[in-house]
């Protein structure tokens, strides 16, 4: 099978399993302060990885739960098969499957799936992003003032930093969202929810898929100071474009 094919499949197969343990009972664990992980974290991360060593045997995987395998590899499939653990528990369904397909340290395709919701986001290097296979397009809001911005909060990032560039941007902007999925607000970037989204605190397993998927719909995505050398970095911006600037310049206070 393709592997484009495969990795829709996938996901789609992984969320059937977090759609059919929603709301139910799950074992809960902490990692770290804040940090929560289930059983179902676990059983689907084991899933994930064990669907794509049986198809793609030589093939690098990146997740969450088991970092990296045959790193060497020049193909590698970059997963958050559980993004929004803490919604997941609670009941709250912002939670998503991401996979990402980097080859030759390039992006070029990635899935982010709420199976809660049935919202399937494809992103294709150089052929765009869809929504339920619909083509889907950034915002065009040009005025921060009118612009829905979403962010993230990490337990060790929570400093004076962190509610400084939170203080400038409730300030300037119409609102601020803070929905606890990574994947699924870089997707509502994507299809024009968001005008904006940024975090500190971030891994690339988070944000592979959804940074492809906002970039072909038409979004810009650096870092903090623009840089869009962004995957290994640990904080992500992304935009509609046209409010990037200024987003930057909010969240470091000028």
């Amino acid at each position: 099978m393709y592997e484009k094919d495969f990795i829709v499949e996938l996901a789609k197969k992984t969320g059937e399993i977090i759609r059919n343990n929603f709301r139910k009972h799950l074992d809960v664990e902490y990692k770290g302060p804040r940090d929560l992980v289930t059983n179902v974290d676990k059983y689907i991360d084991n899933f994930v990885r064990d669907s794509i060593l049986k198809a793609y045997p030589s093939y690098g995987i990146i997740t969450e739960e088991n970092k990296d395998l045959n790193e060497l590899s020049n193909k590698k499939f970059i997963i958050d098969p559980l993004d929004g653990t803490t919604n997941f528990v609670k009941g709250y369904p912002q939670v998503a499957v991401s996979i990402a397909f980097m080859e030759d340290s390039e992006i070029t395709f990635g899935v982010v799936y709420n199976p809660i919701l049935e919202e399937l986001f494809i992103g294709e290097l150089g052929h765009g992003t869809l929504l339920n296979y619909k083509p889907i397009k950034v915002s065009k809001t040009s005025e921060f003032k009118d612009a829905l911005i979403a962010t993230g909060f990490v337990y060790k990032e929570r400093n004076e930093k962190t509610y400084k560039s939170f203080e400038n941007i409730l300030e300037g902007a119409l609102s601020l969202r803070c929905d606890g999925s990574a994947a699924l607000d870089l997707a509502h970037v994507a299809m024009g929810i968001f005008d904006g989204y940024y975090q500190k605190g971030i891994h690339i397993w988070d944000i592979a898929a959804g940074s492809l998927i906002v970039k072909e719909a038409g979004g810009r995505v650096s870092t903090f100071d623009g840089n869009t050398s962004f995957l290994e970095a640990d904080e992500i911006l992304a935009t509609n474009g046209i409010l990037h600037e200024r987003l930057i310049q909010f969240i470091n206070g000028a």
